[in-house]
């Protein structure tokens, strides 16, 4: 810029200087005038040009900062730029040793020397020149992490010089600082981070509706198993009925009528009833007759026709309940011997006509009926004796 307003200027001068001249001395000064300002404009963008190239170079030595380390017949140089990084950018770290050959190097021992977090993002290796003379280069992109003034510590630079793991060298790099500015402008409140207020829960996710048709299932099975348990709580208990043979139960009527005693009370009425109650319904659980629910004479009838017993045994039932009627209604009083006479009758005709084939159920509630039937027989009887008496 300097150099084409000098040009100008000279021109200019030299324009009012030469006034007086011919007109043809000025029309020919007028195109050496044009000549130069065109010369002067064609060379104004070089000069520009010039002096950016100059600049850019000063900058970037101005942001790099490198050092040299030398030990025997090995040379390194250790570069870094830029010295000055905001957090959000990154360091490129080179590293240029200069070896004979056939020398090599193995390791950088770069990551101890980085500050605490600092990582290594990218590494690359290359190799140039050739004959007795080397150099191999070494590129570390690194990532700081919090901003201020930090120091990339010395680090090893391992050497094997005959390239065989034999003869070894070792140089130590210089510290090299560095300075991270952090992307916020000291000072400024409103750009600074907000302090952490810990873990936030996240909002409870509605249930999906299968979620909701599934836990009203489940209520409805549970409701409906809670009032099977109670209905079946509330149910009268049956149990299964119980059979035993029909003379084995006559048997223990029997039995249970001696432990009665009523022979030795005089109660000779109720003891008839009841001996002929126990007949009665031994022909009927072991015969099929309806023996309790018909007179004697019905009974003797239907005996007849039904040829279920012998003439012998047909003599002895008629025999024995006419005698239990005369007992009964006839006023008839048997004495002692003539009561065993009867209970051995009968005990006799059981035996004789027993069968294991004929079972009757002796459930409790069966049980009870029966027992109801006999108090209310032997109060009947009882009420006779006591009409009967004077």
């Amino acid at each position: 810029m300097e150099a084409g307003r000098r040009i100008i200027e000279a021109s200019r001068h030299q324009g009012k200087a030469a006034a007086p001249r011919s007109a043809a001395t000025r029309r020919l000064c007028a195109g050496k005038q044009a000549a130069r300002a065109i010369l002067a404009l064609i060379l104004l963008p070089f000069a520009a040009c010039d002096r950016g190239t100059d600049n850019t170079g000063a900058h970037a030595a101005g942001q790099s900062i490198s050092h040299r380390v030398e030990e025997g017949p090995v040379q390194a140089t250790i570069t870094l730029e830029p010295r000055e990084v905001r957090t959000s950018g990154s360091l490129r770290l080179i590293v240029e040793v200069a070896i004979p050959a056939p020398a090599s190097v193995e390791t950088i021992q770069l990551d101890e020397a980085l500050p605490e977090d600092w990582v290594i993002t990218d590494r690359g290796r290359s190799a140039r020149g050739a004959g007795t003379k080397r150099v191999e280069r070494f590129e570390f992109t690194v990532e700081p992490y919090l901003p201020g003034r930090h120091e990339i510590d010395s680090f090893e630079i391992n050497c094997d010089l005959r390239g065989d793991a034999g003869e070894r060298l070792t140089l130590h790099s210089m510290a090299v600082p560095v300075e991270v500015v952090s992307e916020w402008p000291a000072g400024d409140v409103r750009r600074e981070p907000a302090a952490l207020r810990g873990v936030v829960e996240p909002p409870p996710r509605p249930w999906p509706w299968w979620a909701w048709a599934g836990a009203g299932g489940g209520v409805l099975l549970i409701a409906a198993a809670i009032a099977w348990i109670v209905r079946r709580r509330r149910r009268p208990c049956v149990l299964p009925p119980v059979h035993r043979a029909a003379h084995d139960v006559a048997l223990a009527d029997l039995g249970r009528l001696i432990a009665a005693q009523l022979m030795e009370q005089g109660q000779y009425k109720a003891f008839y009833q009841r001996l002929c109650d126990i007949l009665r319904r031994y022909l009927e659980n072991r015969f099929g007759l309806r023996a309790p629910e018909r007179t004697t004479e019905e009974f003797l009838l239907e005996s007849r026709h039904a040829r279920c017993f012998n003439s012998g045994d047909l003599q002895l039932l008629e025999e024995f309940l006419t005698h239990c009627d005369m007992v009964k209604f006839a006023e008839f009083v048997p004495d002692r011997v003539r009561m065993n006479e009867s209970l051995d009758t009968v005990r006799a005709f059981i035996e004789r006509t027993k069968s294991a084939e004929a079972q009757v159920e002796v459930s409790p509630a069966r049980l009870q009926r029966r027992r109801g039937r006999r108090a209310a027989s032997e109060a009947s009887a009882s009420a006779s004796e006591a009409e009967a008496s004077p």
